[in-house]
């Protein structure tokens, strides 16, 4: 089992959505790409909710994959570039870390 996991911290505002709003725009794009990349086996997608002063990312992303050729082939779909497009125009940081089980 391939896993990859990503973190996101975004801008405080863009295009009339505060961050907030950004980061359950970017929960709804992402949740929608396993509906159209089968070599997702599992993709869990959320957004912050932690208030206590540490320095925390926006939305998480944990997903799997049966191995690491299936995660390079989903990220060759013209939906998942979009979506990373679309990501990267508002994140001010990004973190990733893939492993194996």
């Amino acid at each position: 089992m391939y896993k990859h996991v990503v973190l996101w911290k975004l801008k405080e505002q863009f295009e009339g959505k505060n961050r907030l709003e950004l980061a359950f725009e970017v929960k709804r794009r992402l949740e929608d790409l396993p509906a159209h990349i089968p070599e997702i086996i599992d993709f869990e997608v959320a957004v912050n909710i932690g208030d206590y002063g540490a320095s925390f990312f926006d939305v998480s992303l944990v997903a799997s994959y049966k191995n690491k050729e299936t995660f390079w082939d989903y990220t060759k779909y013209a939906i998942h570039d979009q979506v990373v497009t679309y990501i990267q125009s508002i994140q001010l940081a990004e973190h990733i870390v893939d492993y194996t089980l």
